[in-house]
């Protein structure tokens, strides 16, 4: 045999080799065991183990435990970082939370405020009109009332408004609210504190 095809069929060899240790075969299901022979011996059903007769029910209670217990799941990840630098900043992925997503402002019904818009100029329409008429406001019937459910609370004073508006009223209302729930502030605690001048004898009468 020549020395290169030698060498070449030696390469061969030592390829396969490591593309098997590599690549095991699928493992295959363990054939049943055989009944025990020895009368004194039974069978576990579950992994089908031998044991003595007298061991074999407690042994089947963990068995059948430990077969119903759901097994890990294997991490390649965790298992090829772990003792190196990465190990920590894997743990430091897994340990953040996700954020939470903040609540989507109300949608507009941008078709009620046209038809709400609508009606207000009509009742304007039909208030100058009515002037104009000679006729007073005290005689109009009253606008309609107004849509206030997309309208923003302050928590302060409970008062609504719009979106825009709420924005300007809340912080200072906030402000005013905080002012007066101090104690020892305005002028009736300042009347207060300002100390009591000298009372005047009454003069005496003369006899």
């Amino acid at each position: 045999m020549d020395i290169g095809q030698h060498a070449t069929w030696h390469e061969k060899s030592a390829l396969s080799i490591a593309l098997q240790e590599t690549n095991p075969p699928l493992l295959q299901p363990p054939a049943p065991r055989p009944p025990p022979t020895d009368p004194n011996m039974a069978q576990c059903p579950i992994c089908q183990r031998q044991f003595n007769k007298d061991r074999l029910e407690k042994h089947q209670t963990i068995c059948e435990k430990s077969s119903k217990k759901k097994r890990k799941v294997f991490d390649p990840v965790k298992m090829r970082v772990k003792g190196t630098e990465s190990e920590s900043y894997l743990r430091k992925i897994k340990s953040k939370k996700p954020e939470k997503e903040a609540p989507k402002p109300a949608k507009k019904d941008w078709r009620k405020q046209h038809e709400e818009f609508i009606r207000n100029i009509r009742a304007a329409k039909k208030a100058q009109q009515h002037l104009a008429n000679g006729g007073k406001l005290e005689d109009l019937p009253p606008p309609p009332p107004m849509d206030t459910s997309d309208y923003v609370q302050c928590p302060h004073c409970e008062r609504r408004f719009n979106e825009a508006a709420a924005d300007r009223h809340i912080p200072k209302c906030a402000s005013i609210s905080s002012n007066k729930s101090k104690p020892g502030t305005g002028r009736a605690s300042a009347a207060a504190k300002k100390p009591a001048g000298r009372v005047s004898a009454a003069p005496r009468l003369r006899r």
